[in-house]
Formats: structure tokens, C-alpha cells, sequence
């Protein structure tokens, strides 16, 4: 390769960059244990003027046309006036994985076509028509048909559950809608409300036809319907819970505690929503055997985070260049779609010279570029703190403390009482460095962000970074949120990396916006991404939170004081060469 074709690729590969990681990401953080999912295959379910609109099937391993298996039907959100069929890739990947043949079909929405909720709901209704009339070569049983879909898509999935509703000219109204089950992610479920009605421009009798819970009755499907805590929408849901539950009909209710709208579309709630539809599914006899996949562990997670916002820069705006020339959402690009640099890099990035950019020619590209950028991330060690500032004055007067608790001795800085002493002034982004010392038993802390100082208030409104003695009985038998190096609680320290009681250690504590690593005696122990927890009563990885820490870390400030917890449990603690760099 010459030097400029070199020079041209790697600018290819920064563009691409961020369309790339984001897919690798998504992919690659699904755990498809057990899944040899083939390639979909694409076709035109309806033509309506000059629009095709296409369904992508996933076909499930030794899948065979003379095969009667179950099908579901995925329909992407948007608020029926945007997205793709690219939506539900990883959900419908890994249900073919496990048997089923999985659909993704398109419908036409407002952006592209002009149109309202009540067309978006008569293609989903003959996308289901469309599989029914060809269950024999698609190897599916008709009596076994399960809609799903997301938001807007929701709906339509669940509007299919409708035995008479709006219907398009010239489908077979002899081919039945109804599905066998109903996995609805986010739905909107009646659309007669104030809130909706305007997008059906006030058209109250259209609104019922196409409002799935006034339609529900005894002999309606079983439904799986998963919702957002904070999910504004979720009126909807305790609208269509109530009556089904009156009716006698099913519909599990799926809870994610403090999330809002979307919340499926990433890790950790799309494998844990995958592993209840796959329960779900099981218990109606339409899938077999138990859930493949895995909820990735808080680490997975973090680095999964860290993965996308290393491709930030255009990182979104990228995104959605992508998808937009993308235009027929079949996850891969013609050069006639193509537009900018990969359109002048085509044949370079198109390594299989098939006249298409797909999927796993993007993974070729971020796998080549993140190769380099690894070997520079994730090292441990601690900074030479030469011309750093205190965080508090030899004397303290800088600091807000208790009288007569804390006393500095030759440098050395300890309390004499369980009570902190706290910065004046708030930090935001910074990196603090210090040196401790544990006596047996010490159980202390190092704390950031803190909103409210005031007594023990400082506990639920602040970050704490543990110290404690891992070598005494009662620390090592605690949980391993609460072990030295974990952020107290919530996430625990990849190893045990204190010393014995009586010699020095030394913390790097890095906060910058929602991101904290620390570093213990050399060794990166915690990397958090904040905005992972998103509850206050679990973390990610599914472990409990402390009563006390009420409060939410995604929603936490991330500007607040640094303090040092004082002598608690009864053993103390020193510090010394407390050190901060405020980062700009």
C-alpha cells in the first residue's frame, strides 16, 4: 500500500470509526451463547407506489422450509416518524439462535413517507399477513406467530393483536392478525389520549381503532410488556396491566427500576430483557430450554462504555449518517448510497469487492483501529505529583472540620473521632492523590462529590472510594462492594490490593464528569461509568445497595467537595501527601 492510499484509509477509518465501535459494541457485548445464527435474507413483504418495503429474516441453524417452527416479528420505534429495521438486529440474532425464525420488517413513517400512525399500523398488520400467507417455504407455523416491537413499534405489534382495524387495499382480510404472543418493549397503547390523539390529527374514532388495551378482551394473546420505571410512557402499561388482570387475560409485567424510555437498547437491560422474553416465550411452549445469553458483568459493561466513548468525537452525528444512508435498513451499504469518505474510500473499505459495505467489513475496520488505541488504555501506575497543590494546608486552615478531631503531626494527618474533614470549595474534574496508612480494622474512606456536608447527610449525597483493612475478619467477610479500592456499595475492586496495617499505601483517585477510576498501590482496581447506575436499590451487575445510599449515581452532580472520613469503627486512620490537579 502506498503512503497516500495509507494516509486515505486511516482518514477513512476516523470517520468510520464511530459507525463501526458502535456496532461492534452492540454485537459483540450480546453474550449469543449457543447461537450459530445465519446471515438474514431480505424481500419485499408489500410495494406501495414506488416504496418496497422490506422484511429481513434470520433463519434459524438446520433450519429447513419443510420445518413448522415458531416466528417472531419485529417493528422498530421511531414515534412512527423515523428509524430502521436495524433496531432489533441483536434481539432477533440471538431468537434465531435459539430456533425461532426471526423477522425485522420496515413500515413506512412521517420522515420518509409523509404518513400517519394509523398507515404505520396497516403495514405491520400485512407484514403479519405477509408471513402467514408464506409460512410453508419460510419453514414457520402460523398458529405460532409472536409480534414484538419497541415505543412506536410496540404498538404496532400490539395492534396486531386487533381483530378488526384500519386494514390496507388489497390485503387478504382472510389471513388473520392476531399473534400466538406479544413481547412489547416501551409500547404506546392507546393513542385516544390527549397526549396522542394530535398525531392522529385529533381523529378520535381512527384513535380507537388503532388503541390495542380498548380492545382487549378474554380471548386476547398473552403478552410480555416491559417497561421503564421513569418511563413517562408507562401509563400506558398500568392502563393495559389493569384490564387484562380484571379480564383474566396474561400480561407479565417487566419492571427496570429507574430507567426511562429505550432503556432495552443497551447493556445491561437488553440482556436482561432478552433472558424474560426468552422465559417468557419458554413458558408458552415457543421456545426450549433456558435463556443462552448473560448479563455482562459491571467490567464488561464499563469497558463496553468506554469502548463507545472512545469513538465520541462524531460519535453520534456519525450514526445517523449512517442510518441515513442505509435507506433500506438492510445493514449495509451500496455505493450508490454511499456518501463522503466512504463513498471515496469504497472499494478500499468493500474488502470483499461484493459492491456492499456490510457489517463485518465496519468490525474489520473499528477491530484495526481499536487494536492500537487498547495498547494505550486501562494502565495502572500513579503520577509524579511534583508542583501539585494540597488539597489542605499544612496548619488546615483551609479546611472544614470539627473542632479539635483532626491534627496534622511531621505531615501526617489523622481524627481522632468518626467525623470528616471536608474541602471549602467544590471539585469537578480533578485528580486527587494521597498516601494512607491502616491500623487493624480501619474502615475509612476517601470521598468525592459530595452536595451536603451537614452530619452524616454527606453519606447518601456523596461518592465514597473505600479504604478499610481487608485483613481483618469483619472486612474480609463483607461484601465486596466494601472492600478497599471498591466505590463503597456499588462496585467493587478487581483485586485486593492493600497492604497489611502499619505500612503505607498509596490511592490515585481520577473523577472526571461521570467517570472514576482509582488506583491502588499501583494497580487500576475500580473504572465506573456513573451513569450505569441507574438505581438505587441495584446495581448493574444485579447486587444490592446498601439501604442507606438512597439515592441514584446516574442522576448524582458530578461537582462537589472532597473530604476524608475520620476514625470509624473505632480504629484509625492517617493520610499524608495529599495531593490534587484540577483538570481543564
Amino acid at each position: 500500500m502506498t503512503r497516500t492510499s495509507e494516509h486515505s484509509v486511516g482518514r477513512t477509518l476516523k470517520v468510520c470509526m464511530a459507525i463501526s465501535v458502535t456496532i461492534v459494541v452492540l454485537l459483540s457485548s450480546v453474550a449469543l451463547a449457543g447461537s450459530e445464527a445465519a446471515d438474514f435474507k431480505s424481500e419485499t413483504y408489500k410495494t406501495v407506489g414506488d416504496r418496497e418495503l422490506q422484511i429481513h429474516i434470520h433463519y434459524p441453524p438446520g433450519w429447513k422450509a419443510s420445518d413448522t417452527r415458531a416466528a417472531i416479528i419485529f417493528f422498530f420505534g421511531g414515534g412512527w416518524n423515523s428509524g430502521t429495521t436495524g433496531q432489533f438486529l441483536v434481539q432477533a440474532q440471538y431468537l434465531a439462535g435459539r430456533g425461532l425464525v426471526a423477522a425485522r420488517a420496515d413500515y413506512r413513517v412521517k420522515s420518509r413517507d409523509g404518513v400517519r400512525p394509523d398507515k404505520c399500523v396497516e403495514d405491520a398488520r400485512s407484514a403479519v399477513r405477509w408471513m402467514r400467507r408464506n409460512c410453508k417455504r419460510l419453514g414457520i407455523d402460523p398458529k405460532k406467530l409472536i409480534a414484538s416491537g419497541g415505543s412506536a413499534g410496540g404498538h404496532l405489534a400490539a395492534c396486531t393483536m386487533i381483530a378488526k382495524s384500519v386494514e390496507a387495499e388489497g390485503d387478504d382480510l382472510s389471513i388473520s392478525t392476531i399473534p400466538q404472543a406479544m413481547v412489547l418493549f416501551n409500547p404506546v397503547l392507546n393513542l385516544t389520549s390527549e397526549r396522542m390523539i394530535g398525531r392522529l390529527d385529533g381523529d378520535k374514532k381512527l384513535a380507537g381503532k388503532i388503541s390495542p388495551t380498548l380492545h382487549l378482551d378474554k380471548k386476547t394473546p398473552p403478552a410480555l410488556i416491559l417497561f421503564g420505571t421513569e418511563d413517562g410512557l408507562k401509563v400506558f402499561g398500568d392502563e393495559y396491566w389493569a384490564k387484562a388482570e380484571a379480564l383474566g387475560v396474561r400480561a407479565d409485567k417487566y419492571l427496570a427500576d429507574g430507567q426511562g424510555h429505550g432503556f432495552f437498547n443497551r447493556s445491561p437491560w437488553r440482556e436482561r430483557t432478552l433472558i424474560a422474553a426468552d422465559k417468557f416465550l419458554a413458558s408458552l411452549g415457543l421456545l426450549k430450554g433456558g435463556p443462552t445469553i448473560k448479563v455482562p458483568s459491571v467490567s464488561e459493561q464499563a469497558r463496553d462504555q468506554q469502548t463507545a466513548q472512545r469513538s465520541r468525537g462524531t460519535g453520534r452525528n456519525v450514526m445517523r449518517y449512517w442510518l441515513a444512508m442505509d435507506k433500506d435498513g438492510d445493514e449495509k451499504i451500496g455505493e450508490a448510497e454511499a456518501r463522503g469518505q466512504i463513498k471515496a474510500n469504497f472499494k478500499t473499505i468493500d474488502s470483499d469487492s461484493n459492491g456492499f459495505i456490510d457489517r463485518k467489513e465496519l468490525e474489520r475496520l473499528a477491530a484495526r483501529l481499536l487494536s492500537g488505541r487498547g495498547r494505550r488504555s486501562g494502565r495502572g501506575g500513579h503520577p509524579d505529583t511534583s508542583g501539585w497543590d494540597n488539597l489542605f494546608k499544612a496548619d488546615l486552615s483551609n479546611a472544614a472540620k470539627p473542632e479539635g478531631v483532626w491534627t496534622v503531626s511531621d505531615g501526617v494527618l489523622t481524627a481522632s473521632e468518626d467525623q470528616a474533614i471536608w474541602t471549602t470549595r467544590d471539585y469537578d474534574n480533578f485528580i486527587l492523590d494521597l498516601e494512607f496508612k491502616n491500623a487493624p480494622g480501619t474502615n475509612s474512606g476517601v470521598v468525592v462529590y459530595c452536595t451536603n456536608t451537614k452530619g452524616n447527610e454527606w453519606i447518601p449525597n456523596s461518592v465514597e472510594i473505600q479504604i478499610a483493612d481487608d485483613y481483618a475478619e469483619q472486612w474480609a467477610k463483607a461484601p465486596k462492594t466494601w472492600h478497599c479500592g471498591a466505590i463503597f456499595g456499588h462496585l467493587a475492586p478487581t483485586k485486593s490490593m492493600v497492604k497489611k496495617p502499619g505500612e503505607w499505601n498509596r490511592f490515585t483517585v481520577r473523577c472526571v464528569d461521570k467517570r472514576i477510576d482509582v488506583v491502588l498501590n499501583g494497580e487500576k482496581v475500580v473504572s465506573m461509568d456513573m451513569s450505569l447506575w441507574t438505581s438505587a436499590k441495584t446495581n448493574p451487575d444485579g447486587s444490592e445497595i446498601p439501604s442507606w445510599l438512597n439515592k441514584p449515581l446516574s442522576k448524582h452532580p458530578t461537582k462537589g467537595r472532597i473530604g476524608l472520613q475520620g476514625k470509624h469503627a473505632g480504629a484509625p486512620i492517617w493520610f499524608r501527601n495529599v495531593k490534587i490537579r484540577e483538570l481543564k
